[in-house]
Parts: C-alpha cells; sequence; structure tokens
C-alpha cells in the first residue's frame, strides 16, 4: 500500500507499519464498541464471566484484548494483493473495516461465544436482563450488538486509514472524491 512522500514520489507501507496500525485501529475500535455495549446493555461483566471473573473490569480487559488480537486479524485477511486497492482510500478502508466486523458479529455471536457458553457449563447464554423483557428486549439486545459491531468496523477502518494513508489523516473523508 503506497503512500507520497515529501518528495511526491509514492512510498510502499512496511508490513510492520500495517499490522501497529491494525493492532492500534482495533484497540480504538474496541474501545469504542465497548461503550456502546457497557452503556446499552451493561455487558462488560458478562464478558469477564466468560474467563470466569464476572467484572466489569474483566470484561474490558478481555474485550479490549480481543479487539486488539481482532485488528490483527484484519491485517491478516485484508492485506492481501486483491484488496489492494481497497486499502489506497478511506472509503475502501471503511467498507473493509465494516466487513470484517459483520464477519466477526456472525463468527463470535454465532460460534465463539456459543462455544464459551458450553465450556462454562451453562445452559443459556449469559445475557443480563434487560428493562424490557420479550420480544422486545431480544430486539434491544441485538439492536445494540449491531450498532456496536458496526461502530466497531467503521472506527477500525477509519483508523487504520489514518495510520496508512498520506490523506487518510485529513478530515473524515476524502476533501474531493472526484480525485480518488
Amino acid at each position: 500500500m503506497p503512500n507520497s512522500g515529501r518528495d511526491g514520489k509514492v512510498e510502499p507501507i512496511d508490513s510492520g507499519r500495517r499490522w501497529r496500525a491494525g493492532a492500534a485501529a482495533g484497540l480504538a475500535a474496541g474501545a469504542v464498541m465497548g461503550v456502546l455495549l457497557h452503556g446499552g446493555l451493561g455487558l462488560m461483566p458478562t464478558i469477564g464471566a466468560l474467563v470466569g471473573v464476572e467484572t466489569a473490569l474483566a470484561g474490558w480487559l478481555v474485550h479490549l484484548f480481543n479487539s486488539t488480537l481482532f485488528g490483527g486479524l484484519f491485517v491478516a485477511v485484508f492485506d492481501r494483493p486483491f484488496f489492494a486497492d481497497m486499502r489506497e482510500d478511506v472509503g475502501g478502508c471503511l467498507s473493509l473495516g465494516v466487513v470484517h466486523s459483520a464477519l466477526l458479529g456472525v463468527l463470535t455471536g454465532g460460534l465463539l461465544l456459543p462455544a464459551a457458553v458450553a465450556i462454562e457449563g451453562a445452559t443459556s447464554l449469559p445475557v443480563p436482563t434487560l428493562p424490557v423483557p420479550g420480544l422486545t428486549a431480544s430486539f434491544e439486545f441485538g439492536v445494540v450488538i449491531a450498532v456496536a459491531h458496526l461502530a466497531y468496523g467503521v472506527v477500525l477502518g477509519r483508523t487504520f486509514a489514518a495510520f496508512t494513508l498520506a490523506d487518510g489523516a485529513v478530515g473524515w473523508l476524502p476533501i474531493d472524491p472526484a480525485d480518488r
């Protein structure tokens, strides 16, 4: 993935920088996602319970650790020639981040979380009691989880772009999309 240097020449971004950018972007995205999960559903103690310590602090530590690893996974998956064109602009990085987080939502919610619950010997998902029981509560839970994953993907992609693109640090989106 090239970067424009001060003299206008295009310089490649080294692999180590991309890995560091992915980890840092995953950490930043995890912090935003964690605020949504904890603020919307109070899930941090539940996340901590998956490692045997049902506290908000343990939940935050587990969540941020996993978010950082998933930022590295983002680089492992999308640092391929097939995705090179998408990694060269902010919008492409945002798109890759959102796709990555959607896949993570399916993987973690559909496979890893149920497996962790089974390993702990629980018979049901450790979802905290929500203010409105029944179908509304299930819908609320799903919406918060979906929005949190979307936020993770947007922050992941945007932060990765900020660390790896010469123009990525200027504004939220490129100033003139026609120049892309």
